[in-house]
Parts: C-alpha cells; sequence; structure tokens
C-alpha cells in the first residue's frame, strides 16, 4: 500500500473512532489482499505507465467500421507477459469484439482492428491480462448518431449473403519490410492482415430492442502461427467489421514464415503466409 493510500485510509478509520493500533492491523490486512502484493515487481506494473491505452474516435456516424487501436507497454518475457487483450462495449447487442492471446513471440501487446456498435452514447473498454499480476483496464467514450449503428446486419441479405465474390483469401503485408527493404534480427515488426469476409450479426433493430432473425456469419478465429509454432490467436464475435483490416506485432528472431490461418463460422478456412527473410 502507498504512503499516500494508507494516510488516506488511516484518516477515515480515525475518523470512524478506530486506535493507530487498529489502524495499523487493517492497513496490513488490506496490503496482503492486493494482487502479486509481495512481488517484488508487483509495484511496478501496477504503475499507470502500465495502463492499457485504448484509441477510439470520439464520434462517429459510421458505427459498422469502428476503428480501434489498443496497446500495452510491458514486458513480453517467457515468464511474464500480457497474454490477452479483450475489447468491449457493454451497451451492446454484442458486447464483446473479440480476445486476442499473445504470446512472448509478439514482443508487444497491441491489436488495431474494426468492430460494429450501435448509436448512442457509450464507452469501449479493454482489458488486458498479465500472466503474474492480473487484469487491467481502460475506458474511452464513444458516441454514434441515431442512425448510425452498426449491429443490426439482418436486413443487409442475412444468412444468403454468401456469394463467391464476397470471400477473398488473406493478405499480409508487412510495412518495416516495404519501407526499407529489409528486417533485422530481433526487431519487433508490425504484420497487417488483409482479407475480404461479410460479417453478420443476424440482429434486427425492432422498435428499441435486437431481435435474432438469421444466423450470424462471421470470422470466428485466426491463428498466427511463426514457423511451426502458434505465437497468437485471435478469437472473434459477430460484432467485427465486414472485411476487417488488423494489425498486430510479431518479434523477428529468425528466418522463417508467418502463417495466417482464419475460420469462420461455417467452419471454412482460409489462409496465406510470408516468407521472413532477414538483412
Amino acid at each position: 500500500m502507498s504512503r499516500r493510500h494508507f494516510l488516506r485510509l488511516a484518516s477515515s478509520l480515525a475518523a470512524l473512532g478506530y486506535t493507530i493500533q487498529e489502524v495499523g492491523r487493517l492497513a496490513d490486512a488490506f496490503a496482503s489482499e492486493l494482487p502479486g502484493s509481495n512481488d517484488p515487481s508487483a509495484s511496478t506494473c501496477r504503475d499507470q505507465s502500465y495502463l492499457p491505452s485504448l484509441r477510439v474516435p470520439p464520434v462517429t456516424r459510421n458505427g459498422a467500421h469502428v476503428p480501434i487501436v489498443a496497446e500495452m507497454r510491458h514486458p513480453m518475457e517467457p515468464d511474464h507477459y500480457i497474454k490477452s487483450l479483450q475489447i468491449l462495449n457493454e451497451s451492446d447487442p454484442i458486447p464483446s469484439k473479440g480476445i486476442f492471446y499473445f504470446s512472448p513471440a509478439n514482443g508487444r501487446a497491441y491489436l488495431s482492428v474494426q468492430a460494429r456498435m450501435h448509436s448512442g452514447a457509450s464507452a469501449v473498454r479493454v482489458i488486458a491480462e498479465c500472466t503474474r499480476h492480473g487484469r487491467w483496464t481502460t475506458s474511452q467514450p464513444i458516441t454514434i448518431p441515431e442512425g448510425g449503428g452498426g449491429c443490426a446486419t439482418a436486413a443487409e441479405g442475412g444468412d444468403n449473403v454468401l456469394m463467391d465474390d464476397a470471400i477473398r483469401p488473406p493478405v499480409i503485408r508487412i510495412p518495416e519490410l516495404v519501407e526499407r527493404g529489409k528486417i533485422r534480427q530481433g526487431e519487433i515488426i508490425h504484420v497487417q492482415v488483409k482479407l475480404k469476409h461479410p460479417s453478420r450479426t443476424g440482429l434486427a433493430l425492432q422498435g428499441s430492442a435486437f431481435v435474432q432473425t438469421a444466423d450470424p456469419f462471421y470470422l470466428k478465429e485466426m491463428k498466427v502461427l511463426y514457423g511451426d509454432r502458434l505465437v497468437s490467436r485471435y478469437e472473434m464475435t459477430p460484432a467485427i467489421s465486414d472485411s476487417p483490416f488488423m494489425t498486430f506485432t510479431l518479434r523477428v528472431m529468425e528466418e522463417s514464415t508467418v502463417r495466417i490461418v482464419v475460420t469462420n463460422s461455417r467452419g471454412q478456412q482460409f489462409e496465406t503466409s510470408h516468407k521472413i527473410v532477414l538483412a
């Protein structure tokens, strides 16, 4: 417990008539309940600089395609790393926008994606989970004007939207390679994944209530393999936007192949790969 928090607690308890000895015992008991309070690194990780960062537009008219960037400055070591980032808007009919699972091979906890959200004033939240110290959360307000919500998709074609030209396999782009033409060993690069695929919630807005009128159809999972190792996995929901453009990071340690495998809600798989060659 910090000195500031202890003084606040002591002042409040003293006002209630507790003795100095009782205040001390209660403060010790409170401190022992904090996660990781016996871990020397816990005080560092609870520092404000370790809070996840979340960027969303404060106002947007397109609730079907809301850009989201979540990241966290945190160690990504084998015994201590951020294992997941979950993005939510608890006011939406489908609150979760997915959970991205990391490994130390990512080098950084970073995710950029787009999602569907309902109209009105609400808050987008990211929950980061550390392998050693539990969860952190941050939220940002967002306003989508009436009529701009993106959660109702049943009227856009419902379950019959599947057409050959509506789906394209994923494509990988590595901006560092495009800009410099080379990648150094140990460098943390951005891996961008572009694919064409519809995302339908199957919800219809009837009055002020959402009603499920068709089966959802969406990208359900994305796996990222570096060589033969699974380094990341993204569990998605119908609240992901059509044809999402996703970015995450990868620490390059060897010449190998990055492979992306995506699976939709009907069990169809699509994949692509990109050879990583070191400078």
